[in-house]
């Protein structure tokens, strides 16, 4: 088993765990560590304190629904981009106060978007972005019930590349940033869904198994996620 592979699948099961966690009973309140939050929808006059449910600290299940990787640069012309779904999960803290959101945000991925070759690549080559995540800010402004945001950070990720013919294999660490905004909602006393878009610009990389003069990918992400919040 190569250590690509079990990196990969390290991760899947680590941010299974984290997506699982989420849902077992953990402490939602200091005064009842162990209930499971209610998913009922709640009515303007049932919530009970707004300004609170968008306080404190975060651990959700995220999911992406379009991993679009965009592959320019010399070798981009070899590849089809690739396009996916992923799992993962997010852990920050948030701030709330005079209608004003600040927070900061960590999320890992992992993905399931791959490619194969296009062009004068057609058939030979392979690419699976096998990782990504940020690092990143957060600032808001609540509207009742709604709180619009825009979001920018560091980002990383992982990108492999495969010649399908000889089963040789080039992988590379991501590194670059990330910027976009999205839109939450309290849904009830203990829970806020959100969606949201974010941009990802990685910095050039090169990836020997690819022809000499035609090595070099620089990938960009369009990403839109969605999920729920539960803060504690």
């Amino acid at each position: 088993m190569s250590a690509v592979f079990q990196t990969r699948i390290g991760a899947g099961i680590a941010l299974s765990i984290l997506a699982l966690a989420v849902s077992l009973p953990h402490a939602a309140h200091a005064y009842d560590p162990f209930r499971i939050p209610s998913i009922a929808w709640a009515t303007d006059g049932e919530l009970v304190d707004i300004d609170g449910s968008r306080n404190g600290f975060i651990l959700s299940p995220d999911w992406a629904i379009n991993d679009q990787v965009n592959l320019k640069g010399s070798g981009g012309s070899l590849l089809k981009d690739t396009a996916g779904i992923s799992i993962g999960g997010k852990l920050g803290y948030d701030y709330y106060a005079n209608n004003i959101l600040l927070g900061f945000i960590t999320d890992a991925f992992y993905s399931f978007a791959d490619g194969k070759g296009r062009g004068a690549g057609a058939g030979l080559y392979k690419s699976e972005l096998n990782y990504y995540g940020t690092v990143r800010g957060k600032l808001g402004v609540g509207l009742g019930r709604w709180l619009p945001y825009a979001t920018g950070g560091y980002a990383y990720g992982g990108l492999e590349v495969k010649d399908i013919t000889t089963g040789a294999k080039s992988s590379q660490g991501l590194s670059g940033w990330t910027y976009g905004g999205g839109l939450e909602y309290i849904w009830n006393n203990e829970l806020t869904v959100y969606a949201g878009y974010r941009r990802i610009d990685f910095d050039s990389e090169t990836f020997s198994v690819l022809p000499v003069g035609q090595r070099t990918i620089t990938p960009e992400m369009d990403v839109i996620d969605f999920g729920f919040v539960h803060r504690f």
